[in-house]
């Protein structure tokens, strides 16, 4: 019995040793790759000495990470957002980073912001984020921000930093983030690395040339649930001493979608940067999310249009049914559990998007959790039920929460809804180049044209002018109000008078940009009507 024990013994005991030396044999390989890493960028001593970074150059996003072109499908086209006058600034002396980009549509937008230039100024500072706000001030940002444009917030920023090679190897050399045991890919070797702060990324280096091939992170989406985003480096150059990539592409893992191009045009090393500390006004700041209140306002019988996000909600006999879910998941919900209050003892069932656009589907998956059932043209099916069925493991949302199946009603030109209580017209918006496969609803009773970015996407400028009124006359209609998504209730007078002053904005812009010579996208502008 006792030789038996100190067999046993002695058995665990080897393996607590073996175990502790593959432990120790992974832990010196992985420095040993990090090591080889930063010998290949410049030295081990030059790349631990380094002190700041400028990147300068120019750069292009996916607008809406492929989720805002004409159509829904996997095919059309890819619309893009120039990033021009772009730079990153790389403290790695203080643990800072700093974005800096001036943003521009590369399509006809309606809102003149989109074809502004306007310069985005996001600072991360150790564990705090700021940006210049409209006012011109800097504000705290929020943790985690979502938009249908970017995501943003700490975590973003903390990556966006580590996209750059040598700010990613001394982050593997710091004992403070912890290195995961190497594993091979193809020619790559790849490790994964949690930051003292609790950020996760991989990273790949080449067999080879020993140099940083990728960075791989996640981060929570409004309409996708989560995304995995990979940036790939390519064509090394020397500066400074080191050596860094002149191209960037960061793709995410819908679709495969480039979401972000970076072309670089120079590194300047070790220069006189700006102080990119906090300020104690940013500092003191709050960066909770704010909270959302809906308000209900009564456009006809049985049809609510309920503020700030403008859905609308129709009673049914023995259901409601509200149209659009955009603005964020917080929003959303918000929405939903107003349009419930509406009538009392009857059930909402049912969510009209617009079109899928996704400032127009932020809520989506909202919706699809709390088990509506989608209505749209078949148009919109495969990229809804894309959207329904992704999975947020690591960043779960409320559809992750509450798995439920993804429920769709599809019609082609029309689908009338129509019981004992109400009737609803659901059409086809035919003929509009923002988007192809949009929905747009009408009440007979009470001639409600209910309505997003048909007509009233935005004041400014109007590329898709006659609309509207084309299909009001093609599906010979009669309105007399419009419960419109961005813009609120509104008569069909109103709504003409803002066209018009829209289409003539941007026959002006047109000539504008092609008196400087600037072909600009969407010009001239075509319109029989006005």
């Amino acid at each position: 019995m006792k030789s038996r024990l100190v067999h046993v013994l002695a058995t665990l005991l080897s393996g607590a040793l073996t175990l502790g030396a593959m432990q120790a044999q992974a832990s010196s390989d992985d420095k040993a790759i990090v090591t080889a890493a930063a010998e290949a960028l410049g030295g081990l001593e030059r790349v631990r000495s380094v002190k700041n970074i400028t990147l300068s150059g120019y750069g292009q996003y996916a607008y809406m990470f492929g989720g805002g072109n004409i159509s829904g499908s996997p095919e059309a086209p890819q619309k893009y957002q120039a990033a021009n006058d772009l730079k990153r600034v790389y403290d790695l002396e203080h643990g800072r980073f700093q974005q800096l980009e001036r943003r521009n549509f590369l399509f006809p937008f309606a809102a003149i912001f989109g074809h502004a230039f306007a310069q985005a100024n996001l600072v991360l500072d150790g564990d705090i984020g700021y940006e210049t706000g409209r006012d011109g001030q800097f504000v705290r940002s929020r943790q985690w921000i979502e938009s249908p444009l970017h995501v943003d917030g700490v975590h973003m920023r903390r990556m966006w930093m580590l996209n750059n090679p040598v700010a990613l190897v001394r982050a593997a050399l710091d004992p403070a983030n912890q290195l995961g045991a190497p594993r091979k890919e193809g020619d790559l070797t790849v490790l994964d690395l949690t930051l003292k702060q609790g950020d996760k990324l991989s990273f790949a280096i080449d067999g080879r040339s020993k140099l940083p091939t990728w960075v791989r992170w996640k981060n929570p989406h409004s309409n996708l649930g989560q995304v995995t985003l990979t940036t790939h480096f390519s064509g090394y150059a020397p500066y400074g001493g080191l050596k860094m990539p002149l191209g960037y592409v960061t793709r995410i893992d819908w679709r495969n979608v480039d979401y972000f191009k970076m072309y670089v045009d120079d590194y300047v090393v070790d220069t006189q940067i700006a102080d990119l500390a906090a300020p104690e006004s940013v500092r003191s700041g709050s960066d909770a999310d704010p909270a959302v209140t809906s308000e209900a306002t009564q456009v006809a019988p049985g049809v609510w249009r309920l503020t700030p996000y403008g859905n609308t909600v129709f009673e049914f006999a023995d259901h409601l049914a509200i149209y659009e879910l955009g603005g964020s998941h917080a929003a959303a919900k918000a929405a939903i559990d107003k349009a419930r209050t509406l009538v009392p003892g009857k059930p909402l069932t049912e969510y009209i998007p617009s079109h899928h656009h996704f400032d127009h589907t932020a809520g989506f998956r909202v919706g699809v959790a709390e088990g509506l059932t989608v209505v749209s043209r078949f148009g919109n099916e495969g990229i809804f039920r894309e959207m329904a069925e992704r999975r947020a493991p690591d960043y779960p949302d409320a559809l992750e929460k509450n798995r439920k199946p993804f429920k769709f009603r599809g019609f082609d030109d029309h689908l009338r809804m129509s019981d004992s209580k109400a009737t609803v017209d659901l059409y086809w918006a035919r003929a509009n180049t923002h988007m192809a496969d949009a929905v747009f609803a009408y009440v007979p009773a009470s001639k409600v044209f209910v309505e997003g970015d048909m007509a009233t996407a935005a004041k400014d400028y109007q590329f898709w002018g006659d609309n509207y009124m084309d299909n009001v006359e093609h599906y010979k209609l009669d309105v007399d109000v419009l419960s419109t998504v961005h813009m609120g209730i509104m008569k069909p007078a109103e709504v003409i008078e803002m066209v018009k002053g829209g289409v003539q904005r941007a026959r002006e812009r047109c000539a504008a940009e092609l008196a400087k010579g600037n072909y600009f996208p969407g010009c001239p502008i075509v319109s029989n009507r006005y």
